[in-house]
């Protein structure tokens, strides 16, 4: 690969939760239709305090499913503990622009098709969808609710269902505070 890490041509693919355990593991977010594609990956790129990429090799990986919900953990060679996990809560994981191609949601519409449905989290409604923004990664949805904007990740996580007009989501609590 000849671009350096301070070249622009990154994605964001997903980031760390948090961290779980005394080793250093991290539980990561990737933001991907298909799972099988994360388990692929033996090189991501994390973003230092300054903004500059830097490479991050996997060293261990395990998904675990619960309760219709896929984790992802994720050992970096260079984190060998708690405190080193801890750092990288909420940091950002990147792929080379090219290397993403493949996790970048195909299903996703990315025209204005969603403007004007009505969003739902279970059964209660919380907005209308005002926008739809265009992100490399996947898009977002601008919901107009009665307490402002709030924007919602057009991804299988957190868009459960679409039908009879409507935008059914889940899991929107793990967005709260973000």
């Amino acid at each position: 690969m000849n671009q350096d890490a301070n070249t622009p041509g990154f994605v964001q693919v997903g980031h760390v939760e948090r961290s779980h355990g005394l080793e250093g593991e991290v539980k990561v977010f990737f933001d991907v239709d298909d799972p099988q594609k994360v388990e692929e990956l033996k090189l991501v790129y994390l973003r230092n305090d300054r903004g500059d990429f830097y490479p991050a090799r996997i060293m261990d990986f395990r998904v675990e499913g619960k309760r219709n919900k896929i984790s992802f953990f994720v050992q970096f060679d260079h984190v060998a503990d708690r405190t080193g996990a801890e750092a990288l809560k909420s940091k950002g994981i990147f792929l080379e622009a090219e290397e993403a191609e493949p996790f970048v949601y195909a299903e996703a519409e990315t025209d204005d098709s969603l403007v004007d449905h009505e969003v739902y989290d279970g059964d209660e409604s919380i907005g209308l969808v005002v926008d739809v923004m265009n992100n490399p990664a996947h898009p977002i949805l601008v919901v107009a609710t009665t307490s402002g904007s709030r924007l919602i990740p057009y991804i299988d996580h957190f868009v459960e269902d679409r039908r009879d007009g409507n935008i059914y989501c889940q899991n929107l609590d793990e967005l709260e505070g973000i």
